[in-house]
């Protein structure tokens, strides 16, 4: 075997078995296991080495050895870090960062059961509850920054879940996760997967503190009693190393001495590849194992289930350890960078030191200055030498620059407008431009982020959905969801596979995400009231945060839309019995009319088909006609409903002419009426007057309709007063801003 073995054929893992046949597990035993581990570990002894040295830089490191520099007699040469390594990396974090930190909801979840109008409000909600589970997980942040920071360092991070059933993930890179070299940039393509971590005694005795459920879940109950027993320190206890019981008696009464003083056991996943695809998880003490804590054969259906890798490229050749991060690319940069500037300051202190040159080791010896007032006298046979030093300063400047501006294109931080950047000329576009060089993204390494998040929240929302043992929080996320009317059962049908992530506004950049929305500000009149409201609240959360956009605009606690629809077709039960309704002002006023005017529409049909009596109906066109005239005229100023407001004023058009006609058919009725009792000699019957009934109508009709003319132009006006308010504040605000 190799020192680097360059593919899964140097490892121990079956494929077939002497029957040729795929074997049941590709992982023999135990020692199997650890022998994989080491020889992995070893592997990557070279690639650790380079990884020290990038984390050393960022960490503030020195340029040069200081036990160097005092073994060569230049133990007082300037030997700083000037930080441009850790600068570059808080650029380029500030931007993932805002990746989450912008979002109101991390995820966009899609329900399977439940009627149209309520399943887009109960996604919603969802949605909204699991953001808040995990932004109330104390370590989610820090997890996140982790997540992030070594990704951008090493080009690679990793996003696991040590435990079968715990949704909360962790974090390591590949001095934590351990893969075999030469394997391609993709989780399906990775054979085996170890992953390191200690743990507390107690939170492996947490695992089996029901033995029964443990041993059917896949724990070796003695195998972890023996590990934890082996590792527990006495410290003059009475137990002794295996006296597993009384330890126990410890942890349960959550013994604060006992958490202290024993130390933590260095415990090996695996997740192993199966041939079927599936992957097996095991869990193994990393010293001395004699059979594996943990054992379950297929446990996930694929391994985004069990680990994330999030790669900052594509590498060199297409695999997991030819990818390079922000570390590698600026590393020899940096080095150089801080070597010329100690050598810049060497020389400017060189430069202002007075050079003296005794003729004598005596005079050495005897070397003083004595100080009269502003003068100074040396001491005999002592001349001052005169000095010619290069100015360091046309040498090294330049090279620093160059260095600084090849950083700056390592790093996509540069701007493309040339060095006329100030320039009193440059349009709007420019100076967004320019306020946002220091923290936008390249697409290709935000869309794999993406990529992989989006994968990684797609497994959270799966654990917290089905799994078997809930604890505090997932428990928590089910009533706070079902007081918002949302049952467990839709939340457990959600279809997980769908579920993505939702992406920032901006692509991490504060500035790209001002200029979206002011764009969007001009195609507003386009969206519906919600969408438009939606807008408002991402532009208030952009100035002053999601926790204080609440003061401002309210977001929406109760499922609107649902709401607004029932109570339109409450108002069409009320509207066909011939009552009138009042209209409200705050109504969702489309809502109203696209359930409204069908109605209408229907009552219309079935009046020129003969299925109703005009005269029977008339109550009902009129209440309905007044009805909806009044919301059309609260509707009319919104640019958004111009659509549904010119598609009622037809049918409102066609229901005039029903109740014209039926006021004529009932003047005819009438007149009808008056001759057959005259001509049979009785007194017609008294009934009401059909002209004045027919004024009465046209003299309604024409009065709503001057209200309705009145209200269009009033909206009208009003719109464009708003408008040109808007207009003033928003040329205030970006002069403001620049």
């Amino acid at each position: 075997m190799s020192e680097y073995p360059l593919d899964i054929d140097g490892l121990d893992l079956g494929a077939l078995t002497d029957e040729g046949k795929p074997v049941t597990t590709r992982l023999k035993d135990v020692k199997s296991a650890v022998g994989i581990f080491n020889t992995l570990l070893r592997a990557d002894e070279r690639s650790a080495v380079n990884r020290a040295r990038v984390d050393a830089m960022f960490d503030g490191a020195a340029p040069y050895s200081s036990a160097g520099l005092s073994a060569s007699g230049q133990g007082l040469k300037t030997n700083l870090n000037f930080g441009d390594a850790q600068r570059l990396l808080d650029v380029a974090l500030s931007a993932y960062v805002d990746l989450y930190s912008s979002l109101e909801r991390f995820v966009e979840v899609r329900g399977t059961q439940g009627e149209a109008g309520e399943i887009k409000p109960s996604e919603e909600i969802v949605a909204e509850e699991l953001t808040h589970l995990m932004r109330n997980w104390p370590e989610f942040h820090s997890a996140y920054l982790r997540l992030c920071t070594m990704f951008i360092k090493h080009g690679v991070a990793v996003a696991y879940f040590d435990s079968p059933d715990d949704w909360k993930f962790r974090v390591g890179g590949f001095t934590d996760i351990l893969i075999p070299r030469q394997t391609s940039a993709s989780e399906d393509s990775i054979d085996i997967a170890i992953g390191r971590r200690n743990y507390l005694l107690h939170e492996l005795h947490s695992y089996i503190k029901d033995p029964q459920v443990a041993e059917k879940v896949g724990w070796n109950v003695e195998e972890v009693k023996r590990v934890i027993s082996k590792n527990a320190t006495t410290n003059g206890r009475d137990y002794g190393s295996y006296d597993y019981e009384q330890m126990q008696a410890e942890m349960k009464n959550n013994d604060l001495y006992t958490g202290i003083q024993n130390p933590s056991v260095r415990v090996l996943h695996f997740w192993v590849k199966e041939m079927d695809c599936s992957i097996s998880h095991y869990i193994a003490a990393e010293n001395s194992p004699k059979d594996f804590l943990y054992k379950k054969v297929s446990r996930y259906a694929k391994a985004e289930q069990a680990y994330v890798m999030f790669t900052y490229g594509v590498g060199s050749n297409g695999t997991y350890h030819s990818i390079r991060g922000l570390g590698q690319r600026i590393f020899a940069h940096v080095q150089t960078s801080n070597r010329l500037r100690c050598q810049q300051i060497d020389g400017a202190m060189l430069a202002s030191a007075v050079m003296i040159q005794p003729e004598t080791q005596r005079s050495l010896d005897e070397l003083q200055f004595t100080y009269y007032g502003a003068y100074a006298v040396l001491s005999p046979n002592v001349n001052i030498v005169e000095k010619a030093i290069p100015n360091l300063g046309t040498a090294v400047q330049p090279a620093l620059q160059d260095l600084t501006q090849q950083l700056q294109l390592n790093t996509d931080t540069v701007s493309t407008y040339g060095p006329n950047q100030s320039s009193p000329y440059r349009n709007q576009m420019q100076v967004v431009a320019d306020m946002d060089v220091t923290t936008r993204l390249s697409g290709a390494s935000l869309n794999l982020f993406y990529a992989s998040w989006n994968r990684l929240l797609r497994e959270i929302v799966r654990r917290v959905v089905t799994t078997n043992r809930p604890d505090n929080a997932i428990k928590d996320f089910f009533r706070r969801c079902e007081d918002r009317g949302v049952s467990a059962e839709f939340i457990k049908t959600l279809d997980v596979a769908r579920t993505k992530a939702v992406r920032s506004i901006g692509n991490g950049s504060h500035a790209n995400r001002m200029v979206a929305l002011r764009e969007l500000q001009g195609i507003s009149g386009q969206f519906d009231d919600v969408g438009r409201r939606n807008l408002t609240r991402d532009i208030v959360s952009t100035r002053v945060g999601h926790d204080l956009a609440d003061r401002y605009v309210p977001s929406e606690t109760e499922k609107r839309p649902t709401v607004d629809l029932k109570i339109a077709y409450f108002e069409n039960q009320q509207l066909m019995a011939g009552q009138p309704v009042p209209v409200v002002g705050n109504e969702l006023h489309g809502t109203h009319l696209e359930i409204h005017t069908p109605a209408l529409a229907e009552v219309i049909q079935q009046i020129n088909s003969g299925q109703a009596d005009p005269m029977q109906v008339m109550p009902v066109l009129q209440a309905f006609y007044e009805h909806i005239s009044q919301t059309v005229q609260l509707a009319v100023g919104d640019p958004a409903l111009e659509s549904i407001v010119g598609q009622t004023n037809q049918v409102l058009q066609f229901a005039e002419e029903a109740i014209n006609n039926t006021a004529k058919a009932q003047q005819k009725i009438q007149r009808d009426q008056a001759q057959q009792a005259e001509a049979e000699g009785q007194k017609a019957p008294q009934q009401p007057d059909a002209k004045m009934m027919e004024h009465q109508v046209k003299m309604q009709i024409a009065q709503e309709k001057a209200e309705l003319d009145m209200a269009i132009k009033q909206r009208k006006h009003d719109q464009e007063m708003a408008l040109r308010d808007a207009k003033a504040a928003l040329e205030f605000r970006e002069n403001s801003d620049l």
